[in-house]
């Protein structure tokens, strides 16, 4: 064991140390520090939401608390739907849906600003530009028909095409900058803080042209190969991600998307939604049915989309880690701050202050660990031992209880405390090297000082 914490301190820690000091990682990390406020605030829309605004939730909904069917005397199914209350409720939960696209549009601008301090070029243009773009590519579907809806409409490429007009319009606009031709003769008597603006006019339309016609080819392209695309999905895509190999792969490219500061489920919501999510749909069609012990694998799908919130349970075993074993004063202070928006799995603001986004100490156990879930998840559905997971549930709903809720038994819960126990001791080896490293740092800084004294 203590090869292999040197290991760790001497070697693995460096050289993830230099891919975590790239000034493009760097760009995305500031971003999210930027919107983390708005991430915070967007994620208790959703809390609030789930727990009390949805007429149909756990709280209204007579699946629930029964509280809707209580505050209009008793009512329930086409009744209830057919009082204002329900209306209401349901207009005010469909409004607190917008806070996702309000998150990226926050997200589109403030990264278009950060690269653009590498890039160079206007700020204010290059955010403006991207979020114009981003906006096109949402609502191209209302022009092309139906065919672009799978594309345009649909929640699988909004976080990848945030992102991708995010650096199109920083790269795009600095290079145009570099053509003083393109700038707009303004005459002298216009005040600078308008003419600034006005002269840029040529390269912000010349870019929104660009991201027009890439939504247009982008758009077409799909609607060409639409048949195609159905039948891979059908025959070759749904079937190999009902293996273990896929699951793990899905699990791993996942989390180390979000170790580098990306939304690891945003890039990989193609997989979920024409994977996972109708492996989930399925199982819930078919949740009146009874799974006798070992028949899981024959009469539902053990890969769902709320199969995966197990793997999702090591971010809180993390943070109990950290607050068990992490000698740092600072790191426990967060996690403590931290903890009540984990406990709804609000993991963003933590990954970052803490942190967890491009941290060399804590890359290995933030990989291993999902992966370790996943496979003792997958051998426990596959046994029998837990019920496959049939019913979906909102993501802010608390680990251990989405498990109970998900598989419509106790032992999802006790899933959700197995991978914990063993995340629990994944990390602890690394929080302990974590310690090593900041002693050794504060004894170099204690010699130094004597050196200098």
């Amino acid at each position: 064991m203590e090869q292999f914490f040197d290991w760790v301190e001497h070697s693995f820690v460096p050289w993830a140390g230099r891919l975590s000091g790239n000034k493009y990682m760097v760009a995305i990390r500031d971003t999210f520090y930027r919107v983390i406020p708005f991430m915070i605030v967007l994620y208790g829309f959703r809390i609030i939401q789930w727990a009390a605004l949805d007429p149909e939730g756990p709280v209204m909904g007579e699946n629930g608390m029964g509280l809707g069917a209580a505050i209009t005397g008793g009512l329930y199914g086409e009744e209830y739907q057919a009082t204002a209350f329900y209306r209401l409720s349901k207009l005010f939960s469909e409004a607190m849906d917008t806070s996702y696209i309000l998150l990226l549009f926050f997200l589109t601008m403030t990264l278009a600003i950060q690269l653009t301090k590498i890039w160079g070029g206007d700020k204010s243009l290059a955010a403006f530009c991207a979020l114009g773009g981003f906006f096109m590519f949402l609502q191209m579907e209302a022009d092309v028909g139906a065919g672009a809806a799978q594309v345009f409409g649909h929640p699988p490429l909004r976080v990848p095409s945030e992102f991708m007009f995010a650096v199109l319009s920083a790269r795009i606009l600095s290079w145009l900058d570099r053509f003083p031709q393109l700038r707009v003769r303004v005459p002298e008597s216009v005040p600078e803080r308008v003419a600034k603006p006005l002269e840029r006019c040529i390269p912000a339309g010349l870019t929104l042209v660009l991201f027009l016609l890439l939504c247009i080819v982008i758009t077409q392209l799909f609607v060409f190969f639409h048949g195609e695309i159905d039948y891979f999905v059908i025959t070759v895509f749904r079937p190999a991600s009902q293996t273990l190999l896929f699951a793990l792969l899905y699990q791993l490219a996942n989390w180390l998307l979000w170790w580098c500061g990306l939304f690891g489920e945003g890039f990989l919501e193609i997989v979920y939604d024409f994977a996972y999510w109708p492996a989930q749909l399925a199982n819930q069609a078919a949740a009146s049915a009874t799974f006798a012990p070992g028949d899981s694998l024959v009469r539902g799908f053990v890969f769902t989309s709320e199969f995966f919130r197990t793997a999702n349970v090591h971010v809180l075993a993390l943070a109990a880690s950290v607050l068990v074993f992490s000698a740092n004063r600072r790191l426990r202070g967060i996690t403590w701050f931290m903890l009540p928006l984990m406990a709804f799995n609000i993991s963003v603001p933590y990954f970052f202050c803490l942190p967890v986004v491009l941290n060399p100490a804590i890359l290995l156990p933030f990989l291993i660990a999902p992966l370790a879930n996943t496979v003792v998840a997958w051998a426990a559905v596959s046994w029998g031992i837990v019920p496959v997971f049939q019913f979906a549930t909102a993501d802010t709903v608390p680990m251990i209880l989405s498990g109970v809720l998900g598989t419509g038994s106790l032992m999802g819960g006790v899933l959700h405390l197995v991978v914990f126990v063993l995340d629990l001791f994944i990390y602890a080896p690394f929080v302990i090297v974590a310690n090593r490293i900041d002693r050794a740092k504060e004894g170099k800084g204690a010699a130094s000082h004597e050196q200098v004294g």
